[in-house]
C-alpha cells in the first residue's frame, strides 16, 4: 500500500509540473520558441500518461511516467521544431496558412487517388484468389503482401500530415485556419477510407490461406 502510494505520488508531481510548464508557454512572446515548447510538453504529457499506464502494468507507475515524459518530450520537440521552422519561412500567418491548404489539397489528392487505384487493383487480386489455379493464388498472394506494405506507406503519409495541419490549425488565431481545418476534415475521410482498403487486402490475404 506504501508502494502504491509512493507511485500515484511521484505520478502526481510529474503531471502537476508538466501542467505547471504548459500553462506558462502563454507567456512566451517568440512565435518559434512557443510552438517548439509547446510541441515539447504536449509530447510529454502524453507520454507521461502512456508511461503511467505502462509501468503501472509492470508495478512502477512513477517510474514509467517519467520515462514517458522523457521520450514524448523529445518527440514532441522535434515535432514542433518542424512546424516552427515551416511557420519561419513565410512573410506572414496568411502566406503560411495558404501553403498549409496547398500541402493539404496536394496530399489529400494524391492519396484519394492512390486509393482509388487500390480498390481496382483489390478488385483484380479478388478475382484471382478466388481462382482455382493454385499457381494463380500464390502470385496474388505475393502481390497482396506488396500491397500492403506499400498502402502501410501512404497510410503514414496521411497520418504525418494531418498531425502537421492539426498543428499549425492550432497555432493560428486567422480565419484562413477554418479552411485548412475543412481540408483536414476532407483528408481524414480519404484515410479512413484507404484504411478500409488495407483492411480489405488483409481480409483477402487471408482467404488465400483459408
Amino acid at each position: 500500500m506504501n508502494s502504491l502510494r509512493l507511485q500515484c505520488r511521484s505520478l502526481c508531481v510529474v503531471l502537476a509540473a508538466l501542467v505547471f510548464s504548459s500553462s506558462s508557454c502563454t507567456n512566451i512572446q517568440n512565435d518559434g520558441t512557443r510552438t517548439r515548447t509547446e510541441g515539447a510538453l504536449g509530447g510529454a504529457l502524453l507520454g507521461a500518461g502512456l508511461g503511467a499506464i505502462i509501468g503501472n502494468q509492470s508495478g512502477n507507475a512513477g517510474q514509467g511516467a517519467l520515462i514517458g515524459a522523457a521520450a514524448g518530450s523529445l518527440a514532441g520537440l522535434m515535432f514542433g521544431n518542424h512546424v516552427a521552422n515551416k511557420k519561419a519561412a513565410y512573410a506572414n500567418e496568411e502566406q503560411w496558412l495558404n501553403a498549409c491548404i496547398a500541402q493539404a489539397q496536394q496530399t489529400n489528392a494524391s492519396a484519394r487517388n492512390y486509393n482509388n487505384q487500390l480498390a481496382t487493383r483489390i478488385a483484380e487480386l479478388k478475382r484471382q484468389v478466388a481462382s482455382s489455379d493454385a499457381q494463380q493464388r500464390q502470385q496474388a498472394k505475393r502481390a497482396i503482401v506488396q500491397l500492403q506494405r506499400e498502402a502501410n506507406s501512404e497510410l503514414s503519409k496521411v497520418d504525418s500530415e494531418i498531425r502537421s495541419q492539426n498543428s499549425a490549425i492550432s497555432q493560428s488565431s486567422s480565419s484562413r485556419a477554418s479552411s485548412l481545418r475543412s481540408e483536414v476534415t476532407s483528408m481524414q475521410g480519404t484515410r479512413n477510407s484507404l484504411s478500409s482498403n488495407i483492411d480489405r487486402l488483409a481480409s483477402l490475404g487471408n482467404s488465400v490461406d483459408a
